[in-house]
């Protein structure tokens, strides 16, 4: 039977946890809606009106005969159109878009993705193939959505890894937390020399103090 390099309790008395193959990146084909509604240049405003109220997505693209999305227009751009045009004039979507619209690829990394709407202060992006051509659309809740299962992800192989059989670390003194990309592991090992090879064979950072009682905890800190 295997033991434990803590206190001699049989290992299979403690959670099983399966190592986990290192997290992905989520790419925007990951996360992305693929619902998406799209107008023509020639839409009229009462059209656009409905198209936004029933998708509640704040933008609808824009899109040419050919698919390729040519701007988007916001719900914030009726609103103005409505308290500032001439009520007698007719408003189209191409009167009203924004050109060109930015935009991301199914293939792009959310933390591109993240980057453009941080950049432009956007709350929705089309998405687009090679060619331009509509695909969907993406939200700031699908990334935030997106980032939280990442660092979930990033959490749960640090469990995994921590917890192998000869680690040195007390299951129940085990603390992991990741947000944002960094990840904090906190955690009593039997001996300073534990818990000094066990991150540092992970190339993390070590913080040792020693509390009353002789056992040292440790403390570690990384960005995956």
């Amino acid at each position: 039977m295997k033991h434990s390099t803590l206190d001699g309790t049989p290992a299979d008395t403690f959670p099983a946890v399966e190592p986990a193959r290192p997290p992905v990146r989520t790419r925007v084909r990951d996360c992305m809606s693929r619902a998406a509604v799209a107008v023509t240049p020639r839409t009229d405003f009462a059209t656009m009106s409905a198209v936004l109220i029933a998708s509640r997505r704040g933008i609808t693209p824009v899109v040419g005969a050919d698919g390729t999305v040519a701007g988007v227009v916001a719900a914030s751009d009726l609103l103005v159109a409505h308290a500032a045009e001439d009520p007698d004039r007719e408003l189209l979507a191409r009167d009203l878009m924004t050109s060109p619209a930015v935009t991301v690829t199914e293939d792009m990394s959310v933390t591109e993705a993240v980057a453009l709407v941080a950049e432009h202060s956007l709350h929705h992006l089309p998405v687009v193939d090679a060619d331009g051509r509509l695909t969907g659309l993406l939200s700031t809740y699908d990334l935030l959505d997106a980032l939280r299962r990442e660092d979930e992800a990033v959490r749960s192989e640090a469990f995994a890894l921590a917890l192998t059989p000869g680690s040195g670390v007390a299951p129940a003194s085990l603390h992991i937390r990741c947000e944002r990309g960094l990840l904090s592991i906190t955690g009593r090992t039997r001996t300073r020399g534990d818990g000094v090879a066990h991150c540092s064979s992970s190339g993390r950072s070590v913080e040792s103090p020693r509390p009353p009682g002789g056992v040292p905890r440790v403390r570690a800190g990384t960005r995956p």
